[in-house]
């Protein structure tokens, strides 16, 4: 599991919010009509150690996240855009809803 750094943060500092409401502001420009690109951070615990991994895109994170969840058998990963932090479900619905809406968008615009 090459990739990632290790923060010593305890268990209770890195709470995770509540699902997304508003889910297109974070990922979607709406009067520019393209995807922003954001900085993402993928989390997991071991240990009570926080394992950290950067990465460029939302396929990247995502990527990384299930690796962690399925290779490496870690619990509580979890992705965050700088603004919130994600649990690997709630990323996945966010990541559907805001291709649906660019989808749309560029339907709309043709």
């Amino acid at each position: 599991m090459a990739g990632f750094e290790q923060k010593g943060r305890s268990l209770p500092e890195f709470e995770r919010q509540k699902p997304p409401c508003e889910i297109l502001r974070l990922v979607h420009h709406r009067s520019a009509g393209y995807a922003l690109p954001m900085p993402f951070h993928v989390h997991a615990y071991v240990d009570d150690q926080l394992l950290e991994a950067p990465a460029k895109t939302a396929k990247a994170a995502f990527a990384k996240a299930i690796e962690w969840r399925i290779v490496g058998r870690l619990t509580d990963v979890s992705i965050s855009d700088s603004t919130r932090s994600y649990s690997i479900a709630e990323f996945a619905s966010a990541m559907a809803l805001a291709e649906i809406a660019n989808t749309a968008a560029a339907d709309g615009q043709s």
